[in-house]
Protein backbone atom coordinates (compact mmCIF):
# COMPACT_ATOMS: atom_id res chain seq x y z
CA UNK A 1 0.00 0.00 0.00
CA UNK A 2 2.79 2.41 0.90
CA UNK A 3 4.69 1.65 -2.32
CA UNK A 4 1.50 2.04 -4.37
CA UNK A 5 0.87 5.51 -2.93
CA UNK A 6 4.53 6.33 -3.48
CA UNK A 7 4.28 5.38 -7.16
CA UNK A 8 1.04 7.28 -7.64
CA UNK A 9 2.65 10.37 -6.15
CA UNK A 10 5.40 10.39 -8.79
CA UNK A 11 2.99 9.40 -11.54
CA UNK A 12 0.89 12.51 -10.94
CA UNK A 13 3.86 14.86 -10.99
CA UNK A 14 3.86 17.02 -14.18
CA UNK A 15 6.73 16.34 -16.58
CA UNK A 16 7.25 12.91 -15.01
CA UNK A 17 7.92 11.10 -18.26
CA UNK A 18 7.30 7.46 -19.06
CA UNK A 19 10.99 6.63 -19.08
CA UNK A 20 11.30 8.10 -15.59
CA UNK A 21 8.34 6.02 -14.50
CA UNK A 22 10.01 2.83 -15.78
CA UNK A 23 13.30 3.66 -14.07
CA UNK A 24 11.45 4.34 -10.80
CA UNK A 25 9.64 1.00 -10.98
CA UNK A 26 12.91 -0.85 -11.57
CA UNK A 27 14.53 1.02 -8.68
CA UNK A 28 11.68 0.17 -6.30
CA UNK A 29 11.71 -3.47 -7.41
CA UNK A 30 15.43 -3.69 -6.61
CA UNK A 31 14.87 -1.95 -3.26
CA UNK A 32 12.14 -4.39 -2.25
CA UNK A 33 14.27 -7.37 -3.32
CA UNK A 34 17.23 -6.14 -1.27
CA UNK A 35 14.99 -5.61 1.78
CA UNK A 36 13.49 -9.09 1.51
CA UNK A 37 16.84 -10.82 1.19
CA UNK A 38 18.42 -8.57 3.81
CA UNK A 39 15.77 -9.48 6.40
CA UNK A 40 16.34 -13.19 5.86
CA UNK A 41 19.80 -13.27 7.41
CA UNK A 42 20.81 -15.85 10.01
CA UNK A 43 21.02 -14.84 13.66
CA UNK A 44 24.70 -14.08 14.40
CA UNK A 45 24.25 -15.16 18.04
CA UNK A 46 21.77 -18.07 18.10
CA UNK A 47 23.07 -19.26 21.48
CA UNK A 48 21.37 -16.24 23.10
CA UNK A 49 18.02 -17.76 22.06
CA UNK A 50 18.97 -21.21 23.37
CA UNK A 51 17.42 -21.96 26.76
CA UNK A 52 19.93 -24.74 27.41
CA UNK A 53 22.98 -22.54 26.82
CA UNK A 54 21.50 -19.78 28.99
CA UNK A 55 20.81 -22.26 31.78
CA UNK A 56 24.41 -23.49 31.70
CA UNK A 57 25.63 -19.90 31.82
CA UNK A 58 23.37 -19.27 34.80
CA UNK A 59 24.77 -22.31 36.61
CA UNK A 60 28.30 -21.07 35.89
CA UNK A 61 27.53 -17.66 37.34
CA UNK A 62 25.81 -19.15 40.41
CA UNK A 63 28.81 -21.36 41.14
CA UNK A 64 31.16 -18.39 40.74
CA UNK A 65 29.06 -16.29 43.14
CA UNK A 66 28.98 -19.14 45.68
CA UNK A 67 32.77 -19.46 45.41
CA UNK A 68 33.27 -15.72 46.02
CA UNK A 69 30.90 -15.79 48.99
CA UNK A 70 32.77 -18.77 50.46
CA UNK A 71 36.10 -16.98 49.97
CA UNK A 72 34.86 -14.15 52.19
CA UNK A 73 33.92 -16.69 54.85
CA UNK A 74 37.37 -18.24 54.47
CA UNK A 75 39.00 -14.88 55.20
CA UNK A 76 37.05 -14.63 58.44
CA UNK A 77 37.95 -18.18 59.42
CA UNK A 78 41.61 -17.39 58.74
CA UNK A 79 41.49 -14.47 61.17
CA UNK A 80 39.83 -16.67 63.79
CA UNK A 81 42.54 -19.28 63.27
CA UNK A 82 45.33 -16.71 63.64
CA UNK A 83 43.79 -15.36 66.83
CA UNK A 84 43.00 -18.73 68.41
CA UNK A 85 44.91 -19.77 71.51
CA UNK A 86 47.29 -22.66 70.79
CA UNK A 87 46.73 -26.02 72.48
CA UNK A 88 43.06 -25.35 73.20
CA UNK A 89 39.74 -26.57 71.88
CA UNK A 90 39.26 -23.19 70.22
CA UNK A 91 42.14 -23.66 67.80
CA UNK A 92 40.95 -27.13 66.81
CA UNK A 93 37.51 -25.74 66.01
CA UNK A 94 39.06 -22.82 64.11
CA UNK A 95 41.24 -25.21 62.09
CA UNK A 96 38.24 -27.41 61.26
CA UNK A 97 36.16 -24.49 59.97
CA UNK A 98 39.08 -23.03 57.99
CA UNK A 99 40.03 -26.24 56.18
CA UNK A 100 36.41 -27.19 55.45
CA UNK A 101 35.79 -23.73 53.97
CA UNK A 102 38.99 -23.94 51.93
CA UNK A 103 37.84 -27.26 50.48
CA UNK A 104 34.42 -25.81 49.61
CA UNK A 105 36.08 -22.93 47.73
CA UNK A 106 38.11 -25.38 45.65
CA UNK A 107 35.05 -27.50 44.84
CA UNK A 108 32.95 -24.48 43.88
CA UNK A 109 35.69 -23.10 41.61
CA UNK A 110 35.98 -26.51 39.92
CA UNK A 111 32.20 -26.64 39.57
CA UNK A 112 32.12 -23.19 37.95
CA UNK A 113 34.81 -24.29 35.48
CA UNK A 114 32.89 -27.48 34.78
CA UNK A 115 29.71 -25.57 33.83
CA UNK A 116 31.75 -23.03 31.86
CA UNK A 117 33.19 -25.80 29.69
CA UNK A 118 29.72 -27.30 29.22
CA UNK A 119 28.33 -23.91 28.17
CA UNK A 120 31.12 -23.41 25.63
CA UNK A 121 30.55 -26.89 24.16
CA UNK A 122 26.82 -26.20 23.96
CA UNK A 123 27.46 -22.86 22.23
CA UNK A 124 29.45 -24.55 19.45
CA UNK A 125 26.80 -27.22 19.07
CA UNK A 126 24.02 -24.60 19.00
CA UNK A 127 25.63 -22.57 16.21
CA UNK A 128 26.01 -25.70 14.07
CA UNK A 129 22.46 -26.95 14.67
CA UNK A 130 20.93 -23.50 14.20
CA UNK A 131 22.56 -23.08 10.80
CA UNK A 132 21.27 -26.50 9.73
CA UNK A 133 17.73 -25.49 10.74
CA UNK A 134 18.09 -22.07 9.09
CA UNK A 135 19.19 -23.53 5.76
CA UNK A 136 16.40 -26.11 5.89
CA UNK A 137 13.80 -23.48 6.84
CA UNK A 138 12.94 -25.33 10.05
CA UNK A 139 11.94 -23.72 13.38
CA UNK A 140 14.60 -23.37 16.05
CA UNK A 141 15.11 -24.02 18.93
CA UNK A 142 13.29 -27.32 19.01
CA UNK A 143 10.68 -27.40 21.84
CA UNK A 144 11.15 -31.16 22.20
CA UNK A 145 14.86 -30.67 22.82
CA UNK A 146 14.15 -28.10 25.55
CA UNK A 147 11.70 -30.47 27.24
CA UNK A 148 14.24 -33.28 27.00
CA UNK A 149 16.84 -31.05 28.66
CA UNK A 150 14.51 -30.33 31.59
CA UNK A 151 14.08 -34.07 32.13
CA UNK A 152 17.85 -34.50 31.91
CA UNK A 153 18.31 -31.82 34.59
CA UNK A 154 15.93 -33.63 36.91
CA UNK A 155 17.64 -36.94 36.22
CA UNK A 156 21.08 -35.50 36.99
CA UNK A 157 19.87 -34.22 40.38
CA UNK A 158 18.77 -37.57 41.77
CA UNK A 159 21.13 -40.10 43.36
CA UNK A 160 22.96 -41.36 40.27
CA UNK A 161 22.63 -45.07 39.64
CA UNK A 162 24.73 -46.75 36.96
CA UNK A 163 21.77 -46.63 34.56
CA UNK A 164 20.95 -42.96 35.18
CA UNK A 165 24.62 -41.98 34.78
CA UNK A 166 24.65 -43.82 31.46
CA UNK A 167 21.56 -41.97 30.24
CA UNK A 168 22.92 -38.60 31.40
CA UNK A 169 26.20 -39.23 29.55
CA UNK A 170 24.33 -40.25 26.40
CA UNK A 171 22.17 -37.11 26.55
CA UNK A 172 25.19 -34.85 27.01
CA UNK A 173 26.99 -36.43 24.07
CA UNK A 174 23.99 -36.12 21.76
CA UNK A 175 23.10 -32.55 22.71
CA UNK A 176 26.40 -30.73 22.63
CA UNK A 177 27.01 -30.65 26.38
CA UNK A 178 30.38 -32.35 26.09
CA UNK A 179 33.07 -31.88 23.47
CA UNK A 180 33.90 -34.61 20.99
CA UNK A 181 37.47 -34.69 22.28
CA UNK A 182 38.35 -36.95 25.19
CA UNK A 183 37.93 -34.97 28.43
CA UNK A 184 41.01 -34.17 30.46
CA UNK A 185 41.57 -35.55 33.95
CA UNK A 186 40.90 -32.09 35.39
CA UNK A 187 37.52 -31.86 33.66
CA UNK A 188 36.61 -35.39 34.73
CA UNK A 189 37.48 -34.52 38.31
CA UNK A 190 35.25 -31.46 38.22
CA UNK A 191 32.42 -33.54 36.76
CA UNK A 192 32.63 -36.12 39.55
CA UNK A 193 32.61 -33.42 42.20
CA UNK A 194 29.63 -31.71 40.58
CA UNK A 195 27.54 -34.79 41.29
CA UNK A 196 27.79 -33.92 44.99
CA UNK A 197 27.54 -30.12 44.97
CA UNK A 198 28.88 -28.71 48.26
CA UNK A 199 26.44 -27.21 50.70
CA UNK A 200 27.13 -23.74 52.04
CA UNK A 201 26.89 -23.14 55.75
Amino acid sequence: MIFSNFLMFFKNIPMFHVEHWCVMRIFLFLLITICLFGCNKPNPNPELADEIYLDLQSQTQNAQKDAEAEKKKLEGFKKDLDNATPQTGAIKYAQKRYFESEERVQKLEQLAKYYEIKAEDRKKYTITEYMKAFRAGKPWPNPEEIESYKKYRELSKIEPSWDSRKRVKAYEKNNGLVSAAKPSEKTEGAEKKSESKPKSE
